[in-house]
């Protein structure tokens, strides 16, 4: 079987990750597989760009598509159907197909050559133009975005046009959805897409690298202090991210600034900081070196006020790190309460907090079965091989279907 991946990048992003590991995890099944991306980070030979990367010419489109509050016929990949990888492809599998390379109009001939699966990372394919609303209304099959700023942003108000486009798209189109969390299964269920065919699959991960390590040894390697109590916060794309809750990690840490057992490490950023209860790394992109951290903190704070099923809460979980959290999105289907971590009441800083404070008062015996729980769960059904051979059976399953 050949299976073609499209993405709008390779390796950087939730989203490029899962695609990726994906297309690694079907070669290492025997199976052919490729990958189309607007951007490539990679030196990999299966992952081939839509078109030769042009920095001035994606900013000019990013604007006009902006200006135009259009990101579903402006978007460039008409072309798509002529690429080698994507004829010989036997099944294609979607991932984040906006931020202004891929043209909607162009899904029906898709899904008419090919099986198509669509994996919905966020909620995008079911608002207007923004990739998460959370909690708020639905009129007319969508949920409807904040604000014109939402990300990806528009210039004007020109909703109901792509609500239109996107209805009138999917009614021509035939794919599966396939979503990383019961949560937004249930979002899907309430919209335009609720008749589509949809199945769940986990996000999965890497356990060969992201697996406990002896917290102490760690600790000394790293030269952090062995007798602290360590807090970890990790924000990939930066500390200015609002979605990622970063106001609420600061709030936390001055709650717990006289306490001098504590400390708060944070990764992300472009700081270098290192004082008696704050260290900030910056930025850390080697997979192998942030999973010594995981294992060498106590809990990882990932207050995000908006996520569906974040690799980087299986990664500390994998590492045996139990993860305090507010109860939004998927995270809930990941993190058990007073098992493997802590789900706080959205937005509430004060139950994040109690949260913190909570881990702190467990015996080493209590925090070692936590640390064990949280293993466990990733080990039940959260691995790439799990993820990988969920989305092979329905590959086949659609292959079985178009053949009869």
């Amino acid at each position: 079987m050949r299976v073609l991946q499209i993405n709008t990048v390779d390796t950087r992003g939730g989203a490029a990750k899962v695609a990726y590991r994906l297309k690694n995890g079907l070669l290492k099944l025997g199976h052919k597989a490729d990958m189309i991306v607007a951007r490539k980070y990679s030196q990999d030979k299966d992952v081939h760009l839509l078109r030769p990367y042009n920095r001035l010419r994606e900013r000019a489109v990013r604007k006009l598509t902006y200006w135009l509050a259009d990101d579903l016929d402006f978007s460039p990949s008409r072309h798509i159907r002529k690429i080698e990888s994507y004829r010989n492809a036997d099944v294609v599998n979607l991932h984040n197909i906006h931020s202004n390379y891929f043209n909607l109009g162009t899904l029906p001939a898709i899904t008419k050559d090919k099986p198509t699966v669509w994996t919905l990372h966020d909620m995008w394919a079911l608002t207007a133009h923004c990739a998460y609303t959370m909690d708020g209304p639905v009129s007319n099959g969508f949920f409807q975005c904040s604000d014109l700023d939402s990300y990806p942003p528009i210039g004007w108000h020109n909703e109901k046009y792509l609500e239109w486009k996107k209805r009138r798209v999917y009614s021509r189109s035939n794919f599966h959805i396939v979503v990383p969390s019961r949560w937004l299964l249930g979002k899907v269920k309430q919209t335009v897409l609720a008749e589509k065919p949809a199945s769940v699959i986990y996000n999965g991960i890497d356990v060969n690298i992201f697996n406990p390590k002896s917290q102490q040894k760690i600790r000394e390697e790293l030269g952090l202090p062995k007798d602290k109590f360590i807090i970890l916060f990790a924000s990939k794309g930066g500390l200015d991210q609002q979605r990622k809750g970063y106001d609420f990690v600061q709030s936390v840490s001055q709650s717990l600034k006289d306490n001098p057992n504590v400390l708060s490490l944070i990764i992300g950023g472009d700081q270098t900081v290192k004082t008696s209860n704050l260290i900030k790394t910056g930025y850390i992109g080697d997979e192998s070196l942030l999973a010594r951290y995981f294992s060498a903190a106590d809990i990882f704070l990932f207050p995000s006020t908006a996520d569906n099923c974040p690799l980087v809460v299986l990664e500390a979980l994998a590492c045996g790190l139990p993860v305090v959290s507010f109860a939004t999105g998927g995270i809930p289907e990941l993190v058990e309460h007073q098992k493997t971590g802590y789900i706080a009441r959205y937005k509430d800083s004060e139950d994040l907090t109690a949260g913190v404070r909570w881990m702190l008062t467990l015996s080493p015996a209590e925090r070692d079965a936590m640390r064990e729980s949280a293993v466990s769960k990733i080990l039940s059904g959260f691995t790439l091989d799990h993820m990988t051979r969920q989305y092979l059976e329905l590959y086949k399953s659609m292959l079985g279907q178009k053949k009869s």
